[in-house]
C-alpha cells in the first residue's frame, strides 16, 4: 500500500497505527469527500469513486454520528467499492440535529474551523460564540473571518468584540473576499494535507471565500436579499482539494446552531469563567443565587462582561438539557432493542 497517495488527503501516522497490515490484502483506506442519500463519494488517492456501506456496518452502527461523514477515513473492500469500517476520528465537528437531541455529524478529522460572519446586518456575536463552542467541543482550532468589510463602518469595533470571546491562539480578521487575495492571508493553513471546514449562515460569503482560495469558481454564489438574509447556494458538504494541497469543506448555511449533546464544550470556550468558578465558596455552585460566588462577584465588579456571563449561563443550560435528553432517548432505544430481542426469543421457542 502506497500511503504517499493518501498524505495529500490528510492521512497521518495515527490512522496507519489503526490498521492491521494484514488487512491491506483485502481492504484499502479512502477518505469520504461527499455523502449522498444512499452512497458515499470517496477518494483512495487515485480520484473519486462511489461507494456504499456494507450490510454488516449498517447492522452494527446506528445514528448519524456513527455513520461516515465528510472527512472520515474508511476502509473499502479491495475488489468492491463497499465500506467495511470507519477509522477512529481525530475529532468531529457536530451540532444538535434539527428537531432532535441526537448528534448531527458535519465534518471529521479537521485541523481548522473557519467561522464566517458578515459585517452587514447579519453580524451576531452570540451566534459566533455558538460556533466557537462547536470548535471547543471538537478540540479544533477556530478562526473567525468577518466578511463584507466594505459594507461596515464599525470594522475595528466588531473585530475587538470578537477578539474578546476568542480562545487563546485563535485569530479574527475582516476581509472583502471578492477582491482580497485570501490565499496570502491564510498561507500558514494552506499546506498539503491540512483539512479546513468553513461554516456560517447562508449569504455570509462562504462559497465566495472558497472560490477566492481556489483561484476559480468551484462553488456557486448568489447575492444576499435586501434584509441581509442569505440564499442557500451550497446544498451538500464536499471536500475540495485546493491548488496548494489543502483540503477544504464548505458546509451548507445553518439556520440553527444547536449545541451537540457533548460534555465540556461550553466550559472550554468560557475557560476564564470556568477558572473563576474554582474560587466559589461551594464546589457545586450554579453561579446564580449562592453566596460567595466568585463568578457573580466578578460580573458585579466589572471584571467580566455581563453579556458574556448571561450567554454562558444560557449555553451551559442548553448543553446540560441536550445531554440529558440525548441520554434519555439512548436508554429508550436500548430498552426497545431488549424488548424486541426477548420477543424474538419467545417466538423462536414457540416455533421450536
Amino acid at each position: 500500500m502506497d500511503f504517499t497517495l493518501l498524505q495529500g488527503l490528510g492521512w497521518g501516522n495515527d490512522f496507519t497505527q489503526q490498521l492491521d497490515l494484514e488487512q491491506l490484502d483485502s481492504v484499502r483506506p479512502a477518505r469520504v469527500i461527499n455523502v449522498g442519500r444512499d452512497h458515499y463519494r470517496v477518494d483512495a488517492g487515485n480520484g473519486p469513486i462511489l461507494a456504499t456501506l456494507s450490510g454488516h456496518f449498517r447492522y452494527e452502527h446506528h445514528g448519524d454520528a456513527d455513520y461516515p461523514t465528510v472527512g472520515d477515513w474508511v476502509l473499502l473492500h479491495e475488489s468492491e467499492a463497499v465500506i467495511t469500517e470507519r477509522l477512529e476520528r481525530r475529532n468531529l465537528i457536530s451540532r444538535r440535529g434539527a428537531g432532535s437531541t441526537d448528534v448531527q455529524a458535519l465534518a471529521a478529522n479537521i485541523d481548522l474551523l473557519i467561522i464566517t460572519a458578515g459585517l452587514d446586518h447579519e453580524f451576531n456575536l452570540h451566534r459566533i460564540e455558538r460556533y466557537l463552542v462547536m470548535a471547543a467541543q471538537a478540540g479544533v482550532t477556530p478562526m473567525v473571518i468577518l466578511t463584507k468589510a466594505d459594507l461596515c463602518d464599525e470594522v475595528e469595533d466588531r473585530i475587538a468584540s470578537v477578539q474578546q470571546r476568542l480562545p487563546a491562539g485563535a485569530e479574527v480578521m475582516a476581509v472583502n473576499a471578492l477582491t482580497e487575495p485570501m490565499a496570502e492571508r491564510l498561507a500558514h493553513w494552506l499546506t498539503p494535507g491540512t483539512s479546513i471546514v468553513v461554516i456560517g449562515s447562508s449569504g455570509v460569503g462562504k462559497s465566495t471565500l472558497i472560490n477566492n482560495l481556489a483561484g476559480q469558481s468551484l462553488q456557486a454564489t448568489a447575492a444576499t436579499r435586501s434584509d441581509s438574509k442569505g440564499r442557500h447556494t451550497t446544498t451538500s458538504r464536499d471536500l475540495i482539494r485546493l491548488p496548494g494541497g489543502a483540503c477544504i469543506i464548505d458546509v451548507p448555511g445553518m439556520r440553527e446552531v444547536g449545541l451537540a449533546p457533548t460534555e465540556g464544550g461550553v466550559s472550554r470556550q468560557f475557560n476564564s469563567l470556568t477558572e473563576l468558578a474554582q474560587h466559589c465558596r461551594f464546589s457545586d455552585c450554579t453561579h446564580e443565587n449562592e453566596p460567595g460566588c466568585a463568578v457573580r462577584d466578578a460580573v458585579e465588579c466589572g471584571e467580566v462582561d455581563p453579556d458574556e456571563w448571561q450567554h454562558y449561563l444560557k449555553l451551559r443550560a442548553e448543553e446540560r438539557h441536550n445531554i440529558a435528553e440525548h441520554e434519555k432517548r439512548r436508554e429508550g432505544r436500548i430498552f426497545g432493542k431488549m424488548v424486541r430481542e426477548v420477543k424474538a426469543i419467545k417466538k423462536q421457542n414457540r416455533d421450536a
